[in-house]
Protein backbone atom coordinates (compact mmCIF):
# COMPACT_ATOMS: atom_id res chain seq x y z
CA UNK A 1 0.00 0.00 0.00
CA UNK A 2 1.45 3.10 -0.86
CA UNK A 3 1.23 6.39 1.45
CA UNK A 4 -0.83 8.89 0.60
CA UNK A 5 0.98 12.51 1.02
CA UNK A 6 -1.17 15.56 1.63
CA UNK A 7 -0.60 18.53 -0.34
CA UNK A 8 -0.02 21.70 2.01
CA UNK A 9 -1.33 25.13 1.49
CA UNK A 10 0.32 27.74 -0.02
CA UNK A 11 2.46 29.32 2.76
CA UNK A 12 0.68 32.67 2.54
CA UNK A 13 -2.20 30.84 2.97
CA UNK A 14 -1.32 29.13 5.99
CA UNK A 15 0.10 32.54 7.84
CA UNK A 16 -3.16 34.13 7.40
CA UNK A 17 -5.26 32.07 9.68
CA UNK A 18 -2.82 33.37 12.19
CA UNK A 19 -2.90 36.56 11.71
CA UNK A 20 -5.79 37.37 14.08
CA UNK A 21 -4.20 35.67 16.87
CA UNK A 22 -1.28 38.00 16.37
CA UNK A 23 -3.39 41.54 16.98
CA UNK A 24 -4.66 40.10 19.67
CA UNK A 25 -3.10 41.72 23.01
CA UNK A 26 -1.12 39.32 25.30
CA UNK A 27 -3.30 38.06 28.29
CA UNK A 28 -2.99 39.45 31.40
CA UNK A 29 -1.90 36.86 34.34
CA UNK A 30 -3.32 38.20 37.21
CA UNK A 31 -3.42 35.70 40.57
CA UNK A 32 -6.73 35.63 42.10
CA UNK A 33 -7.35 37.97 44.67
CA UNK A 34 -7.70 34.63 47.43
CA UNK A 35 -4.58 33.68 45.97
CA UNK A 36 -2.23 31.99 48.70
CA UNK A 37 1.03 34.00 48.04
CA UNK A 38 3.16 33.60 51.44
CA UNK A 39 3.45 30.39 54.11
CA UNK A 40 4.36 31.67 57.55
CA UNK A 41 5.27 29.47 60.23
CA UNK A 42 3.95 30.33 64.42
CA UNK A 43 5.13 29.04 67.71
CA UNK A 44 2.39 28.46 69.50
CA UNK A 45 2.20 26.35 73.01
CA UNK A 46 0.84 22.88 72.22
CA UNK A 47 -2.37 23.44 74.08
CA UNK A 48 -3.04 26.85 72.30
CA UNK A 49 -2.75 24.56 68.91
CA UNK A 50 -4.79 21.94 70.50
CA UNK A 51 -7.74 24.42 70.97
CA UNK A 52 -7.37 25.99 67.53
CA UNK A 53 -7.87 22.68 65.74
CA UNK A 54 -10.52 22.03 68.01
CA UNK A 55 -12.46 24.97 67.52
CA UNK A 56 -11.35 23.96 63.52
CA UNK A 57 -12.91 20.50 63.63
CA UNK A 58 -16.28 21.65 65.68
CA UNK A 59 -16.50 24.89 62.61
CA UNK A 60 -15.80 22.08 59.74
CA UNK A 61 -12.79 24.32 59.09
CA UNK A 62 -8.68 24.00 58.51
CA UNK A 63 -6.97 25.41 61.36
CA UNK A 64 -5.10 27.68 58.88
CA UNK A 65 -8.59 29.33 57.67
CA UNK A 66 -9.49 29.90 61.09
CA UNK A 67 -6.20 31.01 61.92
CA UNK A 68 -6.20 33.27 59.31
CA UNK A 69 -10.09 34.11 59.10
CA UNK A 70 -9.20 35.25 63.51
CA UNK A 71 -5.83 36.73 62.33
CA UNK A 72 -8.35 39.20 60.04
CA UNK A 73 -11.11 39.59 62.59
CA UNK A 74 -8.43 40.96 64.95
CA UNK A 75 -6.98 43.25 62.43
CA UNK A 76 -10.19 44.82 61.44
CA UNK A 77 -11.04 45.47 65.30
CA UNK A 78 -11.37 49.07 65.92
CA UNK A 79 -9.14 49.06 68.76
CA UNK A 80 -6.60 47.48 66.68
CA UNK A 81 -5.69 51.01 65.57
CA UNK A 82 -6.62 53.02 68.65
CA UNK A 83 -3.11 55.13 69.18
CA UNK A 84 -2.21 54.74 73.22
CA UNK A 85 -3.30 58.37 73.42
CA UNK A 86 -6.25 58.01 71.62
CA UNK A 87 -7.04 54.86 74.52
CA UNK A 88 -5.98 57.10 77.38
CA UNK A 89 -8.64 59.33 76.12
CA UNK A 90 -11.10 56.61 75.95
CA UNK A 91 -10.73 55.78 79.00
CA UNK A 92 -11.05 59.14 81.11
CA UNK A 93 -13.93 60.05 78.98
CA UNK A 94 -15.29 56.66 80.16
CA UNK A 95 -13.86 57.41 83.48
CA UNK A 96 -16.33 60.28 83.68
CA UNK A 97 -19.11 59.00 82.19
CA UNK A 98 -19.28 57.04 85.23
CA UNK A 99 -18.47 59.14 88.19
CA UNK A 100 -21.73 61.35 86.59
CA UNK A 101 -23.97 58.16 86.61
CA UNK A 102 -22.90 57.38 90.50
CA UNK A 103 -23.23 61.29 90.99
CA UNK A 104 -26.85 60.96 89.66
CA UNK A 105 -27.54 57.75 91.65
CA UNK A 106 -26.04 59.31 94.69
CA UNK A 107 -28.55 62.25 94.48
CA UNK A 108 -31.48 60.17 93.55
CA UNK A 109 -31.29 58.64 97.49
Amino acid sequence: MRAMKRKGAPSGEQLSVFEELAALPPPQHEPAPDTMRQIVSMRMPDALLERVEEVARSRGVSPSSLMRAFIAAGLDRSYAAITPDELAAELASLRRGIEEIAERLRSED
